[in-house]
């Protein structure tokens, strides 16, 4: 497990938010299995061009599938809407290093969903 993921027991609930906070945890733990699976394909195809056993559109078609793989963890951060501030502290944690770490940005609408607030109180948004 990362150091960006709280360390947790398999099956073991959050003190509050006990099933969503799971929920995360584990859309946190796929999006950094994805992270290291892109960064593994990017080292094997890496090797293969360099032996020039790859063209550049095969390079390219390789890193397609595990590219989406991650987006797509990401973005089901980014939309995931916590239900309390321990959760939003989390998300805002992990999206936060997730964005240093790759020196990312993100778009005002992934900025918005990423700030959405808790179920529990109203929704306020980054004009």
């Amino acid at each position: 497990m990362s150091a960006l993921a709280p360390e947790r027991e398999a099956g073991q609930k959050e003190e509050s938010g006990a099933e969503t906070a799971v929920a995360l945890c584990d859309l946190m733990d796929q999006h950094i299995a994805a992270l290291q699976a892109t960064a593994d394909a990017v080292r094997a195809w890496d090797e293969r061009r360099a032996a020039t056993e790859a063209t550049n559109e095969a390079y390219a078609n390789g890193l397609l599938g595990v590219a989406r793989d991650e987006e797509a963890g990401r973005l089901a951060i980014v939309n995931y809407r916590p239900r309390g501030d321990r959760e939003l502290r989390l998300k805002l944690a992990y999206m936060a290093a997730y964005l240093i770490a790759t020196r990312g940005t993100l778009d005002p609408d992934e900025m918005n969903a990423v700030l959405e607030a808790p179920r529990d109180r109203p929704s306020t948004s980054v004009a």
